[in-house]
């Protein structure tokens, strides 16, 4: 997977924090460089700032769920490494992402406007303001790394827009067909009794199930609705909706095998059979207009997400430097609260979903917004992963921040 066009940046963050001291913070100079991307230096405070701002908005949002747990020392994607070193080497990734896009400016044309650069200085002066001396010193804050990192990431955001902007938008009904099916599924593995072990059905129960599938069948070729027929042979029983098309890589393939042989409106003449269970399965529509135009946007995301990832790709520069050292000083010493005043402003703040439109200095809550217009915002959210989902990449896609 691409490093790049994965962001992991909380937008909207509240700017007036609390810094809680978790241990003793390392010694820092922050103008060392801590990464070097072609002729682009990149500070440690550039970096920290970057990284505190997102944790920040991370803590703000998730932090709840974790109670008095370190969710930074947590694996918390399965990868066999704390959360907190993801996210730093992300945070490297997204700086690295941000000079390149700063470097091939006039490729595109793009500048900020200087409606776009006093929106930037505002917004710096009312993040300063907002926050302790000792909250900005944790954060690696002053008013040059603060202004050059928001307008990096309004730099982003229009090469972002310029970049996309040469994507084909055209997408045929053909390409992005889609037919929706409803099923439900009767299960034959092993249950669990009360001492937890595994517990295999016999043959005559899996024949139950099977009847019990085609009973369903039978009852809705009798005029029933799948919903009505599932709900006499099993109360908690579940009709799952699902569309798919011909680049669909999730749907089970026996699944996909039963509703391929129907046309609108039929259920399969008996159970299909998947390695545990049967289908019972019925063609809603073999072409779900709607389904269709929304995955056509889908593709055209798409699209838009591989052109970045494929630009910024032939644009790494040669020289990629991490002074690992210097990185490793960084760490997670440090939480971050926002004051009762600014909770109800917190709370609307989700991370990795926010993405503030315009710098809204100087507001009673004092929003950290970003700099300019919609061509020059300064946060991005994605999923997603994370993505949304995949359990907590949902959580992170979010994160994802952008």
């Amino acid at each position: 997977m691409s490093k790049f066009g994965k962001r992991w940046i909380a937008a909207g963050l509240c700017a007036g924090l609390s810094a809680m001291l978790m241990t003793g913070c390392s010694s820092i100079n922050k103008n060392d460089v801590v990464a070097t991307f072609g002729d682009s230096k990149v500070t440690v405070g550039e970096a920290g700032f970057w990284l505190r701002y997102n944790q920040a908005g991370t803590e703000s949002s998730l932090g709840s769920l974790f109670g008095d747990g370190n969710m930074w020392e947590q694996d918390l994607f399965g990868t066999g490494q704390p959360y907190g070193d993801t996210l730093k080497s992300q945070i490297l990734s997204d700086m690295e992402e941000m000079v390149i896009m700063e470097a091939h400016m006039a490729d595109y044309g793009v500048e900020l406007t200087d409606e776009e650069e006093a929106q930037i200085d505002e917004a710096v002066q009312a993040f300063l303001a907002a926050n302790s001396k000792d909250t900005l010193k944790a954060m690696y804050a002053d008013e040059e790394t603060v202004g050059r990192l928001l307008r990096l990431n309004a730099i982003r955001h229009k090469m972002q827009h310029a970049i996309e902007a040469d994507v084909d938008t055209n997408v045929t009904d053909e390409e992005a067909a889609q037919k929706t099916i409803e099923y439900v599924s009767f299960s034959t593995a092993a249950t669990t009794d009360e001492d937890g072990n595994s517990v295999e059905l016999t043959d005559e129960e899996k024949e139950a199930v099977k009847q019990q599938a085609q009973d369903v069948i039978d009852a809705m070729n009798s005029g029933k609705t799948m919903e009505e027929a599932v709900k006499e042979v099993d109360e908690d029983k579940t009709v799952n909706t699902m569309s798919y098309g011909a680049d669909d890589t999730v749907m089970a393939e026996a699944l996909k095998t039963a509703a391929e042989t129907l046309s609108d409106g039929e259920v399969v003449s008996e159970p299909a059979p998947y390695d545990n269970g049967w289908y019972v399965v019925r063609m809603v529509t073999t072409f779900d207009e709607e389904a269709t135009e929304e995955h056509k946007s889908e593709i055209v995301e798409e699209r838009k997400s591989d052109l970045l990832s494929e630009t910024l790709e032939g644009w790494e520069p040669e020289t990629h430097e991490i002074d690992s050292d210097l990185w490793a000083k960084v760490t997670f010493d440090v939480g971050f609260n926002a004051p009762e005043t600014e909770s109800e402003s917190a709370a609307e703040t989700e991370a990795g979903t926010t993405e503030a439109e315009t710098a809204e200095a100087g507001t009673e809550e004092a929003e950290t917004t970003e700099a300019g217009t919609e061509e020059a915002e300064t946060t991005e959210a994605e999923t997603t992963e994370a993505e949304t989902t995949e359990a907590a990449e949902t959580e992170a896609a979010e994160t994802e921040t952008k």
